[in-house]
Formats: structure tokens, C-alpha cells, sequence
């Protein structure tokens, strides 16, 4: 059945076999399924990828207009140093809009370098930046949703470092990592994400409790569309394709690799206890 599902999607692509839509689609998923696919079959399936995705012009045009306005009232309502200062004051309603605003702004980056990674090779595009600042930022979108879940976070480590990239891609990275965190950790669990700087690199990771992943899963979870056994089960959220782009800016842009250590001891109620790490080259121009 596999090797005729192959076989079968390969005829497809040569134009020697003909089938319904359906069938085809169905074809796609099992050449998914069982990891024979090269990589440049994502190619092939970018002009579905890009019809499924045609909403992120739209929603970035709508969402510019609605994160200048919420910006422009909480600016102009409430007394403060710093914008931060003035959105503590904010309603809860503003600061929902707010926060509604960035988290759609953030996902449609992923979707962006998705649809176009040759982006990520832009020298154009490449500036001197804090990353620990972009860490900061991800950790204060995010405090809703911790708190929501009633989950205990540290920070531990700091980095002065600058690296020279495009942050808009790179801050997939931490977004990616801690949106999973809060995704799947339990209630009452705890997340750390530690940002040191070791050895001319910026060593970055997040941990937290969740879902087991299986020792056959640990390369696929890179894969697009791929989600883990346990990790469907826990959460039903997830298109499957955060960790890949992760994965890929961070080879294809920073020349580095994102891993995983699980342990294998399972905490009651917890789960396991994963960390995901990577450490990014201090560039140089």
C-alpha cells in the first residue's frame, strides 16, 4: 500500500497517471505520512500552500489598521513613561485588542517565510539587533496566556550580544518556542527561558512540561504538517509547520540547528520535561 502510494504520487508528478482531485490530495497526505518526500516536495505543494494561505495580505493590511489605532489610544489615554507603563493602565478590553493584534501579527511572519523562504537570504533585510530583546518581548505577548493557565515562569541568564540577521525571521524562533510552551504545558506547570551568551554564540532555549515525544518523532517534528502522537492528543490547536519554519531560518539563516532533550521520566499530571536549544552565532558583518 505505501510503496503503491509512491509509486502511484511519482506517475502523478511525471504526468503518466491521471486521478481525481481527491485521490491526489489523499496520495499527498500518505507521502507525508511515511517520510519518503525530498525536500523539495514542500515546493510542489507551495501553490496550495499559498491558496490556503492567500488571506495573510488581507490580514496584515486589517491588522496594521487595528495595532495603529489600539497603539494610538492606549498612547493617548493613559499617563506613563513608556508604552509598557501605559498599557498596564489600559482596560482589559484595549489591552485584549492589544495583545489579539500582535499575536495575529506574529503568526502571519511565520505563514510569511512559510510561503517564501528565499526571503530569509535577503541582505537587505539583515540589521544589528538584541536578541535577548526579541526573548522580552515574546515573554510579555505572552503573560495572558501563562497567567490563564497559571503557570510559573523564570528567566534565568541575560545576553548583551548583537547579531546581525533579519529579526522579523528570526523572531519566529521565540515566538515558535514559547507559543508551544504555553500551548502544551499543563496547569500549575512551570516554563524557563534562559537566554546566556557562551562562547561567540547566544545559547537560547525554553523547557517546560508536555506531551511525550516518541523516539520515531524525533527528527519528523521538524517536518511540515508533522505533529506528534501525544502532542495532538493534549492540544487540538496546530497547523504543524511552527517548529519546521523554526528550524528552517535557523539552518538556512543563522547557520545553527534547533534540538530537544526530553526526559524520559514521566511527572504526574506534568508530563515530561522538554527543553528545546539552540545557540545562534554572534555574527559579523
Amino acid at each position: 500500500m505505501l510503496l503503491n502510494a509512491v509509486e502511484a504520487y511519482n506517475k502523478y508528478k511525471q504526468g503518466t497517471f491521471s486521478i481525481l482531485e481527491q485521490e491526489r490530495c489523499e496520495l499527498k497526505k500518505e507521502y507525508l505520512r511515511i517520510e519518503l518526500f525530498k525536500p523539495e516536495f514542500l515546493s510542489e505543494l507551495r501553490p496550495e500552500i499559498q491558496k490556503g494561505l492567500s488571506f495573510v495580505h488581507d490580514y496584515k493590511q486589517i491588522n496594521s489598521q487595528i495595532s495603529q489605532n489600539i497603539n494610538v489610544i492606549i498612547e493617548s489615554r493613559y499617563p506613563g513613561d513608556n508604552f509598557d507603563d501605559k498599557l498596564s493602565k489600559a482596560s482589559m478590553e484595549e489591552k485584549a485588542i492589544y495583545e489579539a493584534s500582535k499575536f495575529l501579527e506574529e503568526k502571519l511572519a511565520v505563514a510569511k517565510f512559510l510561503m517564501h523562504p528565499e526571503w530569509l537570504d535577503k541582505r537587505s533585510d539583515l540589521t544589528k539587533f538584541r536578541f535577548h530583546g526579541l526573548v522580552l518581548k515574546y515573554r510579555r505577548i505572552y503573560t495572558s496566556r501563562f497567567e490563564a493557565k497559571n503557570l510559573t515562569i523564570s528567566m534565568p541568564g541575560k545576553s548583551h550580544a548583537e547579531i546581525l540577521a533579519n529579526p522579523q525571521a528570526v523572531a519566529v524562533i521565540p515566538h515558535t518556542l514559547i507559543d508551544n510552551a504555553a500551548k502544551y504545558s499543563p496547569q500549575n506547570g512551570r516554563v524557563e527561558i534562559s537566554t546566556y551568551d557562551v562562547d561567540g554564540a547566544i545559547e537560547f532555549s525554553v523547557s517546560s512540561y508536555g506531551p511525550r515525544i516518541l523516539p520515531d518523532e524525533n527528527e519528523k517534528i521538524f517536518n511540515p504538517f508533522f505533529r506528534g502522537k501525544f502532542a495532538a492528543q493534549a492540544e487540538e490547536e496546530g497547523a504543524g509547520f511552527g517548529l519546521y519554519v523554526s528550524q528552517l531560518i535557523a539552518v538556512r539563516h543563522l547557520g545553527t540547528k534547533i534540538s530537544f532533550q526530553q526526559e524520559s521520566t514521566q511527572k504526574p499530571k506534568m508530563g515530561h520535561w522538554t527543553m528545546f536549544i539552540i545557540k545562534i552565532p554572534i555574527l559579523c558583518e
